[in-house]
C-alpha cells in the first residue's frame, strides 16, 4: 500500500487528533486487555502528535518487558506474567489504527506477539492457551486455543476486526469466558495480525478460511470439546464477519455481533469513514487506492443467507467510526430470520466500548443460555 497522505490527513494528523477529540474514545478498549488509566495517563503527555504515537508507546512497552524479564529472574513469575501483559498491551495500542506506516505497525505487532509468548511460557501447563497452526491454502491460520480441561464443553469462536490481534483484548476475553465454562479461540484470518504478510484481506474469501478452521477442529479435536456447541463473537469488522460467516456455516449455534456494518460497498461506502479507517482498508488488502480495495472489501450483509440460528447484536448511537448505525443495526435485524436481539446503547461509542462493564456479562449470560 502507499504510505503517500493526503493534505487532510496530514493536518488531521498533526492538529485534530489528541485526547479530546479522538484517544479518549479508545480508553475503554484499551481497559480490556489490561491497560490501566493511570498508565495511559503517564504515557500520553509524551505524545506530541499523532505521528508519535507508536513509537512512544512501543517505548513504554520495551521498558515494561525489561522489568518483566527481572521479575523472571528473581522467580517473581506471577510479576513477570502481568508485566509481560502489559507490556503486550502497550505495543498493541502503538500499532492501534497506526496505518500511516505499515513498518512500524508490524514491527510493534511482532514485539507484541514475541512477548505474548514470554507471557504465557510462564502459566502452568493446563493454564496455558495452546499456540495452533491450522493450514490453509500455502500458509497457516495462526490461533490461540484456551482450554477449560473439562469434557464436552463448549467452544466460542472470536472473530477479529479491523485491528485486533489475538494475543491482546482477544487473550483476555478468552480468559474471563473460560471461567464460565467456554472453550475459546481466537485466530488471525485474512489481513489481520500475522496472517497479513501472507494473505491479505477479501471480504468474500473469508468464509471459506472461517470453514477450513472449523473442518480443522472437527478432524483434530483431541482436546474433548463439544463442537456441536459452537458460538462466534465479533467487534467491529468482526461484528459483520461474525454473522456472515455463520450465514454460511451450518455448523455454528450462535452469534454475537457488536457495531458491524450491514453494507460498506464500493468508494461511496467507504468514502463515508474517517480517515484513520479508509487507511485501515488499504492496510488489510494491500491496495494503494479505494477504489481496488473496495472490490476486496465490499460488504452487504443482505446478500448473504437469511442467518436462521440465534443473533445477539449491539450497536451504539454514538459510534464515531460508523455513520447511521441504526441504520446499519435495523438492516441487520431485518435479515437475520431466526431468534434475534438488538441493544441499542445511544449513548455509546463504537463496539459499546464504554459500556462494557454491562455488555460483557449480559454476552456470557447469552451465551450461557444458547450453548450450555
Amino acid at each position: 500500500m502507499t504510505d503517500k497522505l493526503t493534505l487532510q490527513e496530514k493536518i488531521a494528523y498533526r492538529f485534530i487528533f489528541n485526547e479530546k477529540r479522538v484517544y479518549k474514545n479508545w480508553y475503554g478498549r484499551f481497559f480490556t486487555f489490561n491497560i490501566h488509566y493511570n498508565r495511559i495517563a503517564r504515557v500520553l503527555p509524551k505524545i506530541k502528535n499523532w505521528y508519535q504515537w507508536c513509537k512512544v508507546w512501543v517505548d513504554e512497552g520495551k521498558k515494561l518487558e525489561e522489568i518483566a524479564a527481572r521479575q523472571v529472574e528473581l522467580k517473581n513469575i506471577q510479576s513477570a506474567i502481568e508485566l509481560f501483559h502489559h507490556a503486550v498491551g502497550c505495543y498493541h495500542i502503538g500499532q492501534h489504527f497506526f496505518f500511516i506506516s505499515p513498518e512500524q505497525k508490524e514491527t510493534a505487532q511482532e514485539m507484541a506477539r514475541s512477548c505474548y509468548k514470554k507471557a504465557i511460557a510462564l502459566y502452568n501447563k493446563d493454564e496455558r492457551p495452546i499456540r495452533l497452526e491450522i493450514p490453509y491454502d500455502d500458509c497457516k491460520i495462526p490461533a490461540y486455543l484456551h482450554l477449560t480441561h473439562k469434557p464436552n464443553m463448549p467452544l466460542v469462536i472470536q472473530v477479529n476486526g479491523m485491528d485486533n490481534i489475538k494475543e491482546a483484548e482477544n487473550h483476555f476475553f478468552g480468559q474471563g469466558l473460560l471461567k464460565h465454562g467456554f472453550n475459546f479461540l481466537a485466530f488471525d484470518g485474512l489481513g489481520q495480525g500475522e496472517m497479513w504478510k501472507q494473505k491479505k484481506f477479501d471480504s468474500t474469501e473469508y468464509p471459506k478460511l472461517f470453514n477450513t478452521v472449523i473442518d480443522w477442529l472437527e478432524t483434530n479435536n483431541n482436546y474433548s470439546i463439544n463442537l456441536k456447541k459452537i458460538g462466534l463473537l465479533g467487534f467491529s469488522l468482526g461484528g459483520y464477519l461474525a454473522p456472515y460467516c455463520a450465514s454460511l456455516n451450518n455448523k455454528i449455534s450462535c452469534v454475537v455481533g457488536n457495531s458491524g456494518f450491514a453494507t460498506l460497498e464500493g468508494t461511496k461506502g467507504a468514502n463515508n469513514l474517517k480517515a484513520l479507517n479508509k487507511r485501515g482498508i488499504l492496510y488489510m488488502t494491500g491496495c494503494n487506492n479505494l477504489k481496488d480495495a473496495m472490490q476486496h472489501f465490499d460488504m452487504n450483509i443482505t446478500k448473504a443467507p437469511r442467518l436462521k440460528i440465534p443473533l445477539l447484536y449491539f450497536h451504539s448511537g454514538k459510534d464515531s467510526v460508523i455513520a447511521n448505525p441504526k441504520i446499519h443495526a435495523e438492516t441487520v435485524m431485518n435479515w437475520a430470520d431466526g431468534e434475534k436481539e438488538l441493544r441499542y446503547y445511544s449513548e455509546a461509542e463504537h463496539c459499546t466500548i464504554d459500556f462494557l462493564d454491562e455488555v460483557m456479562p449480559y454476552i456470557t449470560d447469552w451465551l450461557k443460555k444458547h450453548l450450555q
